[in-house]
């Protein structure tokens, strides 16, 4: 059964209204200057409006220093209506308020104003993954992932989270599966007073687990008795360290990944075909690391408008230490269009693979699509639980998923929307050799409901279920 809950990391979900700026009274003798809204700010100006001071209300739990640093503006700048109305925009993307709003009073003199922000903080311990599945090879599994988004105010990450499925199924003696991630995350690191803050990275992974490697991808030589199907038996331990500069909305991380790696392949009842690739006994990856990731959505729970874009590489090579030469690369692109009150979301995925990559740095195709027709399975932290142990090293996708809002308000869910989705996906084993059959169909469906509490974002979604029956 595939995942019955699925909960994805919570962040930024909801922006202020408008910028506005009060009524201001005045007299007949002696009528101020009237204090303009951020739009009608634009040229030609008789006078710039300077910002005398930022007044920031409602951030009891975060420091100011941490609010002040995330803006654009500070006290002294020409009132610019594009920065403020940024400012509330990547203010809304942290995931720390479920509300900022801003407007401008009247200054001490002509020509001043104060500029307010004003904050409503929403819980930023959430849970950030929830599994539980059964398939064939394994009768039961499950999951659970906690992420606190604003470490003791500080505006730092710390996340972790654990899978656990037990020995496989007809095998008690064998050794459970597992995996384990913890990550921390800083976007303020300071370093000198005279460079911009850095961003920090840290993430560590230990991971048991094993890839049934029959002739046929579903086993069917076997019946369904798993027990006696040959395996690949790996381990996992390492991490990475990552490193990097951000603007307003967007981020370039560079990092050192390593980890030690053992494998053993282990004999069945029934002739065993290809392995996933990993090196016999003992080997160690040692690779080079970027990412590039812009956001500029207006809201990550129900995005109407923006987009977010981001690329990945992936660099291995004996030069490096490692065993494994290769390189990965993975580009995503989503597109937010507002229809109304409805939403439209286009996405795409590009990756390709080249070298001698360990299998779980090329593409399931599975992880990529809302359901497939035969018996491979999304995977949880990528742990596969599945018996179809094809991995690929080319992947195209492409999909449009149209969003209905339900509802706004509530105590405990705050806003829900109904999803009705659809993806193509291509995916091979190398170039020239034809799609790879990891569906019979290589379009997927979904409709789903998806709903914001104060412990995280949840997804009720028609296509995991399929996964059951197909």
């Amino acid at each position: 059964m595939r995942f019955l809950s699925h909960a994805a990391l919570l962040v930024a979900l909801v922006v202020g209204a408008a910028a506005r700026a009060e009524d201001l009274p005045a007299t007949a003798e002696t009528a101020p200057e009237p204090v303009p809204t951020p739009s009608e700010l634009t040229p030609p100006l008789v006078r710039p409006y300077l910002i005398e001071r930022i007044v920031i209300t409602g951030g009891r739990r975060t420091r100011e220093s941490e609010i002040r640093h995330r803006l654009l503006v500070k006290e002294g700048d020409v009132l610019d209506e594009e920065k403020v109305l940024l400012s509330r925009l990547r203010l809304g993307q942290l995931g720390w308020f479920s509300r900022v709003e801003t407007h401008v009073e009247r200054g001490s003199t002509r020509g001043r104003v104060v500029l307010f922000f004003t904050l409503t903080e929403r819980n930023t311990l959430v849970i950030s993954d929830l599994a539980f599945g059964s398939t064939g090879p394994q009768p039961i599994y499950a999951g659970f992932g906690l992420t606190e988004q604003n470490f003791l105010g500080l505006g730092m990450a710390v996340s972790g989270t654990f899978v656990y499925g037990g020995s496989p199924v007809d095998r008690p003696a064998d050794p459970a599966r597992f995996a384990f991630r913890a990550s921390f995350y800083d976007p303020e690191l300071p370093v000198l007073k005279e460079i911009p803050p850095l961003v920090l990275g840290l993430t560590f992974l230990g991971l048991r687990g094993e890839e049934i490697t029959c002739n046929t991808s579903d086993c069917a030589e076997l019946d369904g008795h798993f027990g006696g199907a040959p395996r690949l038996r790996y381990s996992r331990v390492g991490g990475e360290v990552t490193l990097g500069v951000r603007g307003p909305f967007e981020r370039f991380m560079a990092g050192y990944r390593g980890e030690w790696l053992r494998a053993e392949s282990m004999t069945g009842s029934v002739p065993s075909g290809p392995a996933p690739y990993l090196r016999d006994g003992n080997s160690f990856l040692s690779a080079l690391t970027a990412t590039y990731d812009r956001d500029t959505r207006n809201d990550i729970f129900f995005p109407t408008e923006g987009s977010r874009v981001t690329g990945q590489l992936v660099f291995s090579s004996r030069a490096l230490g490692s065993d494994y030469d290769y390189s990965r690369y993975l580009l995503q692109v989503e597109r937010a269009f507002p229809i109304g009150a409805d939403a439209l979301r286009i996405q795409t995925a590009l990756g390709a693979v080249q070298g001698d990559a360990p299998f779980f740095d090329r593409f399931y195709p599975a992880d990529f699509s809302y359901f497939t027709v035969g018996p491979a399975l999304g995977r949880a932290l990528e742990l596969n639980f599945s018996p179809d142990s094809r991995y690929d090293a080319l992947l195209a996708m492409a999909g449009a998923e149209y969003g209905i809002p339900l509802w706004s308000s509530g105590s405990f869910f705050h806003r829900g929307y109904l999803a009705l989705g659809a993806r193509w996906l291509w995916s091979a084993a190398r170039a020239g050799v034809g799609r790879t059959h990891a569906s019979k169909i290589p379009v997927s469906g979904d409709v789903a409901l998806r709903f914001d509490t104060p412990v995280g974002m949840f997804n009720a979604s028609v296509g995991y279920f399929l996964d059951d029956f197909l």
